[in-house]
């Protein structure tokens, strides 16, 4: 019996074959592939109204479609002038002072959010701390596009996670505790049963 003869081109095949797997794990071991944008925790959901009694909202929150476009990064809520301001939940003062000429107060509550409000004479100054229900001002004549005698202008923020260091403006409404949100009342129809 003649020994088997080998086939053509494998001994060629098997060197290039192994060099091409050593060369693929040497370069994923090279390449790191950049950590993920950390997530934030979801906002608390458990705040109460800046201002006393049930909010009364005059201009809706109204996000532009893109950042760079105008839009209504808030709400506008109605309140005599004077009217104290609390801190709706605890938190650090990160600034109590004028922005292009507002009265404006920020308060950093811990886990990428945070809240400001105008026109506010505050009573508290950068880095204080407040709790739930603290005064920090009181609300100020003056902004502009209040349809009533004076509003305050009440906005939050949310920390993106992601690399451009950009927040997301979110509605302040949608992180009030269940008993602080507005009402809102639906009109009957008939045939509801009522009356």
């Amino acid at each position: 019996m003649s020994p088997p003869t080998p086939s053509t081109g494998s001994p060629c095949r098997r060197p290039t074959v192994m060099v091409a797997v050593a060369a693929a794990a040497v370069l994923a071991t090279l390449v790191t592939v950049p950590p993920a944008a950390a997530v934030p925790d979801p906002p608390r959901r458990d705040l109460r109204g800046p201002l006393p009694g049930p909010v009364s909202v005059v201009t809706p929150f109204d996000p532009p479609a893109e950042r760079w476009l105008p839009g209504h990064r808030g709400v506008d809520l109605a309140a005599p002038p004077l009217t104290t301001i609390r801190a709706p939940a605890g938190g650090t003062v990160l600034f109590a002072g004028p922005v292009g000429g507002r009265p404006v107060l920020s308060i950093d509550h811990g886990a990428g959010l945070r809240t400001t409000y105008e026109p506010v004479r505050a009573t508290v100054r950068a880095g204080d701390s407040v709790t739930t229900g603290d005064a920090v001002g009181h609300l100020l004549t003056g902004h502009a596009g209040c349809p009533v005698d004076s509003c305050l202008h009440w906005g939050a923020r949310l920390a993106s996670g992601g690399p451009s260091g950009d927040d997301d403006y979110i509605d302040p409404l949608s992180l009030l505790s269940a008993d602080a949100r507005p009402i809102r009342l639906k009109p009957t129809l008939p045939g509801d049963g009522l009356g």
